[in-house]
């Protein structure tokens, strides 16, 4: 019988003056804050399917992700920490208390930082976003979510009981088992994010204006998903959801550049081409530029503008 791949890493074999940096290095998705002078740290990971369960031991250290950072490196998906120590967290909603042996889960294409802390065996969980978006919706509302009380003890047993019989999970039974711990994850989940959902609306708006002012000043170009994502601090599967009610990305960038066109044409002022004025709004050719003017308004840009001067 097979079972499934682990790995294990440790400082201790390290020179002392190395051992931060090389750890650093081995977290390059996190900014470390820690002391690095008598730094030492070692983490066990079993990977079950498509879930990684990680044993972390190390000097206290506060992990965390900036805007800066999201859009350098554009990962995506979700840790749960199980911890002995209390701490905070601290997101774009403010800072968050963690009690010991409570769970927390952070969404690593969102900012946060953690206090520092010691890892004594904690408990770490990363799940693919798509695998949770599967089966929650609004999962960006998730990060920054706390699992405590009889919710956050039943996911912590069941944690504790992946870590102690990891030696013994065959193969052929990693994926029904994070297929399992993704349900009971959602299950204790789903009532926190109830009262996250209220709240989402007037969140997705913002998200959604930002994101139009992002389209709107880059108009001239061809559009790349991945650039605007990353400059966003958004995944790609977020940025397509959240235009969605719009009817996408590309058709509501081909609005934004309709409409600065026809802003041009109403400008008295303005004495550029027809042609000219389309390249800048980035329309690669008089007859798409044509043809989406017609559809938005009735009337080719020529037939506008002269309708305008007439006026």
């Amino acid at each position: 019988m097979s079972f499934v791949p682990r790995s294990f890493f440790t400082t201790d074999s390290l020179p002392e003056r190395d051992r931060f940096e090389v750890w650093r290095a081995l977290f390059s998705a996190h900014d470390l804050d820690a002391d690095a002078r008598g730094f030492s740290g070692s983490i066990e990971t079993t990977q079950i399917g498509a879930m990684a369960l990680r044993i972390m031991n190390a000097a206290p250290q506060g992990p965390g992700r900036s805007k800066s950072q999201i859009r350098r490196d554009g990962m995506d998906g979700f840790v749960l920490h199980l911890s002995r120590h209390a701490y905070t967290v601290e997101t774009g909603r403010g800072v968050i208390d963690v009690p010991a042996g409570a769970i927390s889960l952070n969404d690593l294409s969102q900012s946060y930082r953690r206090s520092r802390v010691p890892e004594s065996d904690s408990l770490i969980i990363t799940l693919p976003r798509a695998s949770i978006a599967a089966l929650l919706p609004h999962e960006d509302a998730l990060h920054g979510l706390v699992l405590h009380g009889g919710i956050g003890r039943l996911f912590s047993d069941h944690m504790r009981s992946l870590a102690a019989n990891r030696l013994a999970i065959a193969a052929v039974d990693a994926a029904d088992l994070a297929q399992a711990t993704l349900h009971m994850f959602a299950a204790c989940a789903r009532p926190s994010l109830d009262g996250f959902a209220r709240a989402k609306a007037p969140m997705e708006a913002a998200r959604l204006r930002m994101a139009k002012q992002f389209l709107g000043s880059h108009l001239a170009g061809p559009l790349h998903i991945d650039t605007m994502a990353k400059a966003l601090g958004m995944s790609r599967s977020q940025l397509y959801r959240l235009f969605e009610p719009e009817g996408g990305v590309a058709r509501s960038l081909t609005r934004l550049r309709v409409a600065a066109v026809k802003a041009a044409l109403d400008d008295p002022r303005e004495r550029r081409s027809i042609d000219e004025i389309g390249e800048v709004c980035g329309f690669g050719s008089s007859a798409i530029l044509d043809r989406a003017f017609r559809q938005a308004y009735g009337l080719t840009p020529r037939d506008y503008r002269a309708s305008v001067r007439r006026l």
